[in-house]
């Protein structure tokens, strides 16, 4: 009996002897705080830390305001949970609430390779996109990139009216959601190296909504010093959705319309069918004592108030898949009756072209991509590229240029026109061909996404390999690799736009001037960007 007992003692000091405590970082003048162990995509063990506050809740009577930095805690908190901001549930199934997430949301997601402080790994930190109005930082996992020696980094930060709400005065000046970022990369500048991280080597990225956050974050004087790169994927500044239009009209609406409630604020405005992006979003706060954004972005790159730094501004070869998938299946022959009532919406523009010039500027847009031609799924292909210049690539690569010369870093950009196994565009043409990359394509070979798995084909696999090395490379030397020599854009805009085309993992060539109708767009009376200021002039 008794060497049964002991052979049972033995075996249980192996058992605990094998199991790894969790990962403990103390963070000087917070407190301690633990996380778990997790794999990488090949196997690699790394140190997953999920919802690290870097604020205080804003909650009570600190909503509508600014964010502040967390206070110290006792204890050890176990960073283990995923927190999601209070959103409209964009795709909601039978059952579920049309309102999730909560209030208490302002934490980080960081994940290492390397705990050992002195390690000064390189940082990532990626933005998600989606709208100004849903999504989440945990939505997109490390499994690629920390096969790598880098630290990375997801955050949330407040969404729609919440986050964007603005009174255009010092009482809501607005752009909380932006100041939330701003809180969280001063915390990651603080705070990575107990992380394994290189406080001073930051690369700044993010998506749609997040790459219009990064570009933001190079023009305001408030991201200064927080990072020395930026990676803007499918948006910038000065993409038509990128600034708030009306803001105090809209906050009046929200106020007539909801009172105190707040639940009822976010489905009051939730996206509406024929406006695929969101009524609130960052707005040029010149009106505030403390601004964040104190001109138009176009003014700041055309004055070259702008953070020297490298930059990456790319886009998709078919953009315009989202939002034209929302129509794909029921509504085309609606947006075709009602042409001029609804593509002013949809193309963002409802606020930026006068009155009586509206329809004029609704049927020339027609005219020009579809001719005669009904819209339905046999013109489907005509009617995306409509969508793909208008609401992205046109301004992205007005964005990139004027960047570019206002800088001595490199701007670099690239056209992804990889369609792999999945897509976030479900649909095929009535030949049975793929359109081409749709919003977002490549985000699931820089990060694993639950919704697209893309490790199951070897191509798929290669388009991973590349963008982590392209992700990472850039993040060590401000220089993307690539197997062909990538140059930046040229400084005199006058020059050929030249990008990158990522085909396939075989197939990298250099192309230029990807944009085929950008005089047309310029020709039609929408006062925005540079229109905008020729505008006020001349009234």
């Amino acid at each position: 009996m008794a060497t049964v007992k002991m052979f049972a003692s033995f075996l249980l000091l192996c058992i605990l002897g094998f199991v790894k405590p969790n990962p403990s970082v103390f963070l000087p003048n917070l407190g301690d705080i633990r996380g778990r162990h997790a794999q990488s995509l090949s196997g690699r063990t790394i140190y997953s830390f999920e919802g690290v506050p870097y604020a205080r809740p804003p909650i009570g009577e600190h909503r509508f305001k600014e964010p502040s930095p967390v206070k110290a805690w006792t204890g050890t908190i176990e960073a283990n949970t995923l927190y999601r901001c209070m959103q409209y549930n964009q795709y909601t199934p039978p059952g579920q609430d049309y309102v999730v997430g909560d209030e208490d949301c302002l934490y980080l997601n960081i994940y290492t390779p390397n705990l050992n402080p002195n390690a000064t790994l390189d940082v990532i930190v990626y933005i998600h996109g989606g709208s100004f109005m849903f999504n989440t930082g945990g939505l997109y996992r490390p499994d690629y990139l920390l096969d790598r020696d880098v630290v990375f980094v997801t955050l949330n930060y407040r969404l729609g009216p919440l986050g964007f709400l603005s009174t255009e005065d010092d009482i809501v000046p607005g752009n909380n959601g932006l100041k939330d970022q701003i809180l969280a990369l001063n915390f990651v500048k603080s705070y990575v190296k107990y992380f394994g991280g290189n406080p001073n080597s930051i690369t700044v990225s993010g998506n749609s909504a997040g790459g219009v956050s990064v570009h933001f974050h190079l023009l305001s004087p408030k991201s200064r010093g927080l990072f020395q790169r930026g990676y803007s994927l499918s948006g910038t500044t000065l993409v038509p959705w990128a600034l708030m239009e009306k803001p105090l009209e809209k906050t009046k609406q929200l106020a007539t319309a909801i009172g105190r409630q707040i639940v009822s604020t976010v489905q009051i405005f939730q996206p509406w069918l024929y406006i695929p992006f969101s009524p609130f979003g960052i707005v040029v706060d010149s009106w505030s004592s403390d601004p964040v954004l104190p001109d138009h972005p176009y003014n700041l790159l055309k004055n070259k108030q702008v953070y020297d730094v490298p930059w990456i501004a790319s886009f998709t070869n078919c953009e315009g898949l989202y939002p034209a998938e929302e129509f794909y299946d029921n509504h085309l022959e609606e947006v075709d009756n009602r042409w001029n009532e609804l593509v002013p919406l949809i193309l963002d523009y409802n606020h930026t072209v006068k009155s009586h010039l509206k329809d004029e500027v609704s049927q020339k847009i027609r005219k020009h991509y579809l001719g005669t031609k009904k819209l339905s799924k046999s013109t489907f292909r005509d009617f995306v590229p409509i969508l793909s210049e208008r609401l992205f690539v046109n301004d992205i690569q007005k964005a990139a240029r004027l960047h570019a010369s206002a800088i001595s870093s490199p701007v670099y950009s690239y056209n992804f026109a990889y369609r792999g196994k999945y897509s976030w565009f479900i649909y095929k043409s009535e030949d049975g061909e793929d359109f081409g990359a749709a919003h977002g394509d490549d985000l699931p070979y820089i990060f694993k996404l639950k919704a697209l798995d893309t490790t199951t084909t070897q191509s798929d696999r290669k388009m991973i390999n590349l963008f982590v090395d392209l992700l990472t490379s850039y993040a060590q030397t401000s220089k993307p690799k690539v197997p062909i020599e990538w140059v930046p854009l040229s400084k005199n805009q006058e020059n050929p736009f030249t990008c990158l085309k990522i085909g396939s993992f075989g197939n990298l060539s250099i192309e230029q001037d990807v944009l085929k109708n950008q005089e047309f767009w310029t020709s039609l009376p929408i006062e925005e960007n540079e229109k905008l200021f020729i505008s006020v002039e001349e009234t």
